[in-house]
């Protein structure tokens, strides 16, 4: 059996979170430092969703394409974006990404939309809104664009953030334009009355066709998650995906498999930690000291990045070793928390 199990959260942890929950996650330790180095992702947990959906990197990882797919769009030959409504916020030096903006009713989805496509029409792009809080844009020709998610730029100055590649320039003067025709429109200024956060940009990521080659072939043989949108992604590449167990002992053994725990904040740490780490972490560590694990990927994530650990069967001198001088979490990840 070969395992993938994702903790997201823990990078966005700080170094003193971290060394708070060293007695709480002793079999976590154990795994990563069996583990060796990690692989460093730096398109973060997208990546790892993707893979588990056997979907291929392309100029950047097509998250749009089969999310759209899942929705009940025709993505056909098409190249789609997520263009997801937000709230940009403008300082003295700086804008910064506040939020997504989830409440947004249909009929006013559909007239923002309305608006920016009579604008782009002769640009040949069409904003589509099958949900009225998860937006997309269609172009027909391929754009040579690579993207970061929203949640790797909530909160943080949005240079570094925004699209990047050869086409990238058209798309942030679009991004431009988007905003000025939202920015006093009708459905905002009633939002405003109604102190309702504004839709005045849109967050575009996630880029690609719809496109199924040899590189999509490999893919779990089963998904375990309660992430909303790893249960999309793998409805629109016709994927089953069932509710995470109560812990390893209750997992169904597949061939190749892929856990992805819920995501908790530093504040739940403390306790849902400990959780994970004796319903998963160590029946895990012990299934793979027996040989009844084969082989484990143990991804650690946060809003940026992640980090992939291939864990084997260890040497008997570091179990020993292990034994002797536990390792400790803070250390293990020292030098990824956020301000380090």
């Amino acid at each position: 059996m070969q395992l993938t199990l994702v903790v997201p959260g823990p990078l966005d942890w700080t170094a003193s979170v971290l060394a708070s929950l060293d007695p709480r996650a002793p079999a976590l330790a154990r795994l990563l430092a069996s583990g060796g180095a990690p692989v460093i992702e730096e398109d973060g947990l997208v990546a790892s969703a993707c893979r588990a959906c056997g979907i291929a990197r392309q100029g950047d990882w097509p998250v749009a394409p089969w999310l759209a797919h899942a929705a009940g769009l025709a993505p056909e030959h098409a190249y789609w974006l997520c263009a997801e409504p937000a709230t940009l916020v403008v300082g003295q030096d700086d804008v910064r990404l506040r939020a997504l903006v989830e409440d947004l009713t249909a009929a006013d989805a559909a007239a923002l939309c309305a608006t920016l496509n009579a604008h782009f029409v002769a640009d040949g792009v069409q904003f589509l809104a099958p949900m009225p809080g998860h937006w997309f844009a269609r172009v027909e020709q391929a754009q040579q664009i690579s993207t970061r998610p929203p949640e790797a730029a909530q909160g943080a100055q949005l240079f570094a953030f925004l699209p990047a590649g050869a086409d990238a320039g058209r798309w942030k003067r679009w991004q431009s334009e988007v905003q000025m025709l939202l920015f006093e429109h009708a459905v905002n200024l009633r939002r405003e009355q109604e102190a309702l956060a504004p839709v005045n940009s849109v967050w575009l990521w996630g880029g690609g066709r719809y496109a199924r080659t040899e590189a999509t072939a490999t893919h779990s043989t089963a998904i375990f998650a309660d992430d909303t949108r790893l249960r999309e992604l793998a409805r629109g590449a016709a994927l089953d995906v069932a509710a995470v167990p109560s812990g390893f002992d209750a997992l169904p053994r597949t061939p190749c498999t892929t856990v992805w725990l819920e995501t908790f904040d530093a504040d739940a740490a403390p306790t849902r930690l400990a959780a994970i780490d004796r319903a998963w972490m160590a029946p895990v560590l012990r299934a793979l000291s027996t040989g009844a694990l084969r082989e484990l990927e143990l991804v650690l994530g946060g809003r940026e990045r992640a980090l992939r650990f291939p864990v084997r069967r260890s040497a008997l001198a570091r179990r020993l070793r292990a034994r002797l001088a536990p390792p400790r979490l803070s250390r293990l990840l020292a030098g990824f928390a956020p301000g380090v």
